[in-house]
């Protein structure tokens, strides 16, 4: 249990919005990963072998500019 935290907030009613504030806490906090926590999240999220393809398109990518 120690490592959770009881907080209160005000969450939107529009389903819309909650989802977009969702979206939004979520990337604040896989920034505040070190890139080798991102890269396990991703791995477990999507599958090593995906995210394997999606960092050699990238780098492909990154490295044609």
């Amino acid at each position: 249990m120690n490592n959770y935290r009881v907080s209160v907030g005000i969450e939107p009613t529009d389903t819309y919005e909650k989802a977009k504030n969702d979206l939004v806490q979520a990337l604040k906090s896989i920034q505040s990963l070190t890139p080798a926590q991102q890269k396990l999240l991703a791995e477990e999220l999507f599958g090593a072998a995906k995210v394997a393809s999606i960092c050699r398109l990238l780098s492909y990518y990154y490295n044609k500019m």
